[in-house]
């Protein structure tokens, strides 16, 4: 008998004709050393960023993907990714699924990924980064906190983690923890309620370089 195909039903609200991936996809511009350097496990791993094999792929149960309509919202007219339940500070909520790709080429055009808002390092040494703009899963939906109405700070965070399912290193959405976020209440309070948007910090070098492009376009 020949191996069982996974599902390929995709969660509710996402986009036609983006592939959603219960897997990476991984770029043939990938050289043996860098796939060797990603499947290579960290000596100095954190137990705590480690996608245990238990980990069912597919639509996740943790997170719904929810249109904003909301004028206030930076990312009005789009959608965000929010908690379907309550969780816990520093949990798991989902992997980073996109392509796995060189990070940078001296190919003439490049790779595709330079204007990307969906790419994320996932070994900066050995230039390899996952880019979740065409093909992906729930988490290329998460938002920047700036902006958002009542938020007045990031409530999770992008990780480095190690994937048991593959054996490779791999990019998640944590909650971020207590520590973080535990100003002035107590860390059993902190957390991402059930229905709350889930929102990280995409960093200075994403809206710098945001400002960047838009000063440039208001010149031409």
């Amino acid at each position: 008998m020949g191996k069982s195909q996974p599902q390929t039903t995709a969660p509710k609200n996402w986009p036609a004709g983006i592939p959603y991936l219960y897997t990476p996809v991984y770029s043939p511009r990938l050289t043996k050393s860098q796939l060797q350097a990603i499947r290579t496990l960290p000596p100095d791993l954190n137990p705590t960023d480690i996608i245990p094999r238990a980990l069912k792929p597919g639509p996740s149960a943790n997170v719904r993907i929810t249109a904003i309509t909301d004028p206030r919202h930076p990312a009005c007219g789009q959608c965000g990714l929010f908690a379907a339940r309550d969780i816990q500070p520093g949990e798991l909520i989902v992997p980073y699924l996109g392509e796995v790709h060189p990070g940078t080429t001296t190919e003439i055009g490049g790779t595709g990924h330079e204007e990307s808002d969906y790419d994320l390092w996932l070994d900066h040494d050995a230039d390899v980064a996952v880019d979740a703009a065409k093909m992906g899963n729930e988490a290329r939906f998460v938002n920047d906190y700036r902006g958002v109405p009542d938020a007045q700070r990031a409530n999770a965070e992008f990780r480095a983690v190690w994937d048991e399912r593959r054996g490779e290193k791999g990019m998640a959405v944590f909650a971020l923890p207590a520590s973080k976020r535990a100003v002035g209440k107590k860390a059993a309070s902190v957390g991402i309620a059930k229905g709350q948007e889930i929102l990280v910090s995409y960093g200075k070098g994403f809206w710098g370089k945001r400002r960047e492009e838009t000063e440039t376009w208001e010149e031409v």
